[in-house]
């Protein structure tokens, strides 16, 4: 079917045809490859659990926000609920006998956590390991980190400095694939109670604060009673009762990665937008692969087409001529499939960087995937040899005599697929030069607060620490001022909810010291009023309280709130929400603090964090705590937009060098076909710049119908996509505009040259030749 000594001999006579039609296409399928990867790593969250078609997550509009009896409650009234569980995450201090304080990542759950989820226990029974609320169970990992080993059972821990616990189960590490965040110890959700020393917390709902998750009977449909238990909800839950929230929803597990409601347990998430933005990318990368290596194939038709003829002389027939360049095709697929695996696997941390999380490469070594990474083989080396195969077979060996096949190749079939090319890389350049700017736009947006020399640190002291522990910092050369606070503009506060007048509005709340004003340096307002709250300038405007409001009244005129001050608005979130409503209140002194944000001046600031740090690991005495500077944190909350740069980004510059691969081989092909054209040309008067703006202009043109095309696709799905954002950029016609004229530019580039050299060759001999 094939002879392998002439396929080899073709393949050393045209090495760069070789070397580009494997390696390019091979750098296409390698961005497939790992694509294909994080997608379905991606798609299999939470796909491991038994119970995972019968599990729901309540929501609300906001997310999972729960009062603490709301589980109960829905068992005894809705038989379809076989239990349920409370999520709750917190970081406790951990002290272990005879070891240091260490920070803790909690999770405070429902005994029948185990029952619903599938995370293994490696030792103690799932039904009893949360019997009582001071049993813990530690991850392998926390349990080698403070014990060093796993057989731990029995063993006694320490939450914050007097809630005594006992190890009764060890649990493998919470997998990737999970929507939970990173997890280090699971406790009874009763113990909250004893935390938080707030006893009737576990008998209201008046603290909707809690993820809530719902296993129902097999069989049994419990979101056809949303309907009802949300008319329920309406006259017995306050938080429908008074307005704050007007829908509910239970979510199947498989739709909580993707359903992007928030809740206090730290879960991870995703955007099905993003993921099919990257399915789309990755289909359109595996196109623009085949557009390619067909080009590249085409463009060799006519330097195989003497041979196909003398085969045919020689007695071949069609069929076997056929296969014979299919097969050959499929030999080339397979180096490509074969570099592409080599080179996936090479780069696979890279990837990781890009995508932001660690891909598991040696899960997609299965049987099954390997079945069907073969039948792709077959199929894509099958598809891209039929073109040059039929084009090669359905001619007669006069023609090639008498040069009609090279007339009959003369089409605008090449040039359409180029034109394909273009669309796709130059819709990409835009879309990534725009996400670029946006990023910028974000990164930069004056936040209403100085955020640059602010060093953070996770409080771990007690109340009655701070002054020292600020006597301590103060010492330090280079610190300006330093306060103590519940929430920060890197946290968003604790969220309320109150009625004012007749309108339910939803505030962030801080609890403040003194000096949080100047550390962040924010422009306060005095009212005249000596003590009370201080409110943004937001709520000044929604409340209509005008110029210098001394106080306004919450709960229908139940409550009067006295302003001390009114603070310049500053944001609290990052910029993909629009400016809330805030109120400070003085932060007491027996009261937790939850961060310490440090002052610094310009003089040497890496020096002064690490003196900071320094004290603070003496003072506390472990470095156990997360800590850094303000201005990088906030950068990182656009970490999304940076890995769409990023992914988008490596994507077109491989859209573009097929796009550049493609036009280079397609060119060099039809200016081969009209060489004989080129010298009747020339013979008859034609000018080299004549000739040459005539083959540029062949190509060029089909550039700017790609240009043409691309534009309004891509305005009208940018404009969209930036309409998501509360702040943004407008669309830059410059960009466009630098865009196309690139295109062009590379188009000339890549004809220009080889149009020159077939413009300039000696006509009679070019003549003579055809």
């Amino acid at each position: 079917m094939i002879d392998i000594k002439l396929f080899v001999r073709n393949l050393i006579h045209n090495k760069l045809y070789f070397a580009i039609t494997v390696l390019g296409f091979a750098i296409a399928l390698t961005f497939v490859l790992v694509l294909s990867v994080y997608i379905r790593q991606e798609l299999s969250v939470d796909q491991f659990h038994q119970n995972k078609d019968r599990i729901y997550r309540v929501v609300d509009e906001e997310g999972s926000y729960w009062g603490a009896v709301i589980g109960s409650e829905l068992q005894s009234k809705y038989p379809e609920i076989e239990c349920y569980t409370r999520y709750y995450n917190q970081n406790y201090m951990v002290e272990i006998p005879h070891q240091e304080k260490i920070l803790m990542q909690t999770a405070l759950i429902d005994s029948s956590f185990f029952r619903m989820f599938s995370f293994p226990l490696i030792k103690g029974d799932p039904a009893t390991v949360l019997l009582d609320k001071n049993n813990i169970v530690l991850t392998r990992s926390f349990a080698h980190k403070v014990y060093g080993s796993e057989d731990i059972l029995g063993k006694e821990i320490v939450i914050n400095g007097k809630h005594r616990l006992i190890v009764t189960g060890v649990m493998e590490d919470l997998p990737y694939n999970t929507h939970f965040g990173v997890t280090e110890g699971f406790v009874r959700f009763d113990l909250l109670a004893d935390i938080w020393e707030m006893p009737r917390i576990l008998e209201e709902n008046g603290n909707s604060s809690f993820g809530l998750y719902l296993l129902t009977y097999p069989g049994t449909d419990i979101v056809s009673k949303k309907d009802i238990i949300l008319w329920d909800f309406k006259s017995t839950y306050w938080k429908y009762r008074d307005g704050f929230s007007s829908k509910l929803d239970f979510e199947p597990l498989s739709a909580v990665y993707w359903g992007g409601k928030t809740s206090n347990s730290k879960t991870q998430g995703n955007s099905k937008t993003t993921l099919v933005g990257l399915s789309v990318i990755a289909l359109l990368i595996l196109i623009l692969a085949l557009i390619n290596y067909n080009n590249l194939s085409i463009a060799q038709t006519t330097n195989r087409a003497k041979e196909a003829a003398i085969k045919k002389l020689l007695g071949i027939n069609n069929t076997t001529l056929f296969w014979q360049f299919v097969v050959e095709s499929l030999i080339l697929c397979t180096f490509s499939f074969a570099i592409a695996l080599v080179f996936s696997w090479i780069l696979m941390p890279f990837f990781e960087q890009i995508f932001d999380t660690r891909l598991f490469y040696r899960d997609m070594l299965t049987w099954g995937n390997g079945i069907i990474f073969l039948l792709s083989l077959l199929f894509f080396g099958g598809l891209v040899g039929l073109v040059p195969a039929w084009i090669i077979t359905r001619f007669k060996p006069i023609e090639v005599v008498k040069g009609i096949f090279k007339k009959r190749m003369k089409s605008v079939y090449g040039n359409i697929l180029i034109c394909f090319q273009y669309v796709v890389a130059i819709a990409l350049t835009i879309a990534t030069f725009t996400i670029l700017l946006q990023a910028y736009y974000l990164r930069n947006y004056k936040l209403g607060f100085d955020r640059e020399n602010v060093i953070y640190l996770d409080n771990v002291v007690d109340p009655s620490q701070k002054d020292a522990l600020r006597s301590e910092m103060m010492r330090i050369p280079g610190v300006v001022n330093l306060s103590f606070c519940q929430g920060s503009p890197l946290d968003g506060g604790n969220n309320n909810s109150m009625k004012v007048g007749e309108r339910s509005l939803s505030w962030q709340v801080f609890k403040i010291d003194s000096a949080f004003f100047h550390v962040l340096g924010l422009h306060v307002e005095p009212t005249g009023a000596d003590w009370g709250i201080w409110i943004n300038r937001t709520a000044v405007k929604e409340l209509e309280l005008g110029e210098k409001p001394q106080d306004f009244q919450n709960l229908a005129g139940l409550k009067n709130w006295r302003i001390r001050g009114i603070v310049d608005d500053f944001h609290f979130r990052d910029l993909r929400h629009k400016m809330g409503l805030a109120y400070m209140v003085p932060l007491g002194k027996e009261e937790y603090p939850w961060k310490i944000l440090v002052k610094i001046d310009r003089q040497n600031p890496g020096r002064t964090y690490q003196e900071i740090k320094d004290t603070y690991i003496r003072f506390i005495g472990n470095d156990l705590f997360d800590s850094g500077f303000m201005d990088q944190t906030i950068d990182e909350w656009y970490k999304t937009e940076d890995r769409a740069v990023g992914m988008i980004g490596y994507f077109t510059v491989i859209a573009c060098m097929l796009a550049i691969m493609g036009i280079l081989a397609m060119s060099t092909y039809f200016i081969r076909q009209r060489l004989k054209e080129i010298g009747l040309r020339r013979v008859n008067g034609a000018k080299v710049r004549d000739v040459l703006n005539m083959l540029i202009w062949g190509f060029l043109k089909w550039v700017i119908l790609a240009f043409a095309i691309a534009v309004p696709i891509t305005w009208y799905l940018i404009n969209r996509w930036l309409a998501t954002y509360p702040y943004h950029i407008s669309q830059q016609v410059w960009v466009y505009l630098g865009v196309g004229v690139t295109a062009c530019l590379i188009a000339i580039l890549m004809v220009g040259g080889q149009s020159y050299r077939a413009a300039s060759l000696n006509p009679v001999k070019t003549l003579r030749n055809e």
